[in-house]
């Protein structure tokens, strides 16, 4: 497959339209409804999904946070659930939706997850909302949330990914979706999305994005939250693209799989889900190995310096978007372990996550380059793991 770049002539070609034209944020009435390019980024977004509805934000954090407001508002309208419900979230996730709940008055209930799929176990009890992160591009074999009153599925991550043919983000009452530069697919740099079949919570949602007490006299307070014309021309040709970029990250995983070295192991992933690989969640074994999983990655940074340190002379610092060049050992502690959820700590702590942590290795290599590049790495990955073997 010949190598994808991260964006080309066509997206330049579509947000050159928009300056062009001048319209920047058209549509703004007292619901916003969006401007051209924003409601068919929507309509196109929602049939690839495969739901009724979908609205755009300018972050996923954003749309994190009013799909949570969103369903309080519902809840409380229709009795379902208290001003400020118990919100059932994985330990181990990014950070957004620990603070989405906070944000939006909810009280935060650390889950376990799964220690082979990474992804969120069901609640046992009775919950108010239940937000199962799809991490990593993975997905939980089964998404039985029967017992939970509103189910959103954090899919920033999984943008693609199938559950028995079925995709992710069709099974909540919301799902979410982020458009940050270092996902599937990007709207010039950030953005988001959620995904509804509830006219009635879609409804809500709209409000909360444009300063709902104001243009709406609603009893709930909104914000702005719009995602501009240019961005949404840009995400239109990004999500055309989509198929093949998950064609080139699939292949691409597949090349790292086949070349693993013996004590770094594959993600477990259920013969039911289409993996969209966004990144590798491998596991260490130092046992294997040989070493501590941190002296190890010291050691291969320093074998890597020639790959990194090419990003330097480029004009994009920190993250190059071009091609995916990370590999670390992903999150560093459980989200009640950070200062300002600790005390949401269950007792006891969430174990699988805490195994997980201390054997996890993402791998960042495989996204937006070529095959030959992919060899080189795995080659260095290979020849790091014989220099501690000897």
């Amino acid at each position: 497959m010949k190598n994808l770049r991260r964006y080309d002539k066509n997206e330049i070609s579509a947000v050159s339209k928009v300056i062009k034209e001048g319209k920047y944020l058209s549509g703004f009435t007292t619901k916003f409804h969006g401007g051209e390019e924003v409601q068919k980024f929507e309509k196109e977004f929602a049939k690839y999904i495969g739901t009724k509805y979908a609205l755009t934000f300018n972050s996923g954090t954003s749309a994190l946070y009013v799909a949570i407001s969103s369903i309080i508002e519902y809840g409380k309208k229709n009795r379902k659930i208290k001003t400020n419900p118990d919100v059932h979230i994985p330990a181990y996730t990014f950070t957004a939706d620990a603070s989405a709940t906070l944000q939006s008055g909810g009280k935060i209930i650390f889950e376990d997850v799964d220690e082979k799929t990474f992804c969120m176990l069901p609640p046992n009890k009775k919950s108010s909302i239940s937000i199962p992160t799809h991490l990593l591009g993975n997905c939980s074999s089964s998404m039985n949330y029967d017992n939970t009153n509103f189910l959103i599925e954090d899919c920033c991550q999984a943008l693609g990914t199938t559950l028995r043919g079925k995709k992710v983000g069709s099974f909540g009452d919301f799902s979410v979706f982020s458009f940050q530069e270092t996902k599937h697919i990007t709207t010039l740099g950030e953005g988001g999305m959620i995904c509804s079949n509830n006219e009635e919570l879609i409804d809500i949602a709209a409000h909360i994005r444009n300063h709902a007490e104001y243009y709406s006299s609603k009893p709930y307070l909104g914000y702005n939250y719009r995602m501009t014309e240019s961005q949404a021309a840009f995400g239109r040709v990004q999500l055309k693209k989509l198929p093949k970029i998950l064609k080139m990250l699939s292949s691409n995983a597949k090349l790292v799989m086949k070349k693993l070295p013996n004590g770094i192991e594959f993600p477990y992933i259920s013969k039911h889900v289409m993996h969209s690989f966004l990144i590798i969640g491998c596991t260490y074994n130092k046992n294997i190995v040989g070493v501590s999983r941190e002296k190890f990655l010291e050691k291969l940074t320093k074998n890597r310096k020639h790959i990194l340190q090419q990003d330097e002379k480029s004009d994009i610092k920190g993250i190059n978007m071009k091609s995916g060049k990370l590999i670390s050992k992903g999150y560093a502690v459980p989200l009640y372990d950070i200062p300002a959820y600790k005390k949401f700590k269950p007792k006891g702590g969430c174990s699988n996550v805490e195994k997980i942590i201390s054997k996890s290795l993402w791998m960042d290599i495989h996204r937006f380059r070529s095959k030959n590049e992919i060899s080189e790495e795995m080659d260095i990955l290979n020849e790091t793991v014989k220099e501690f073997q000897k």
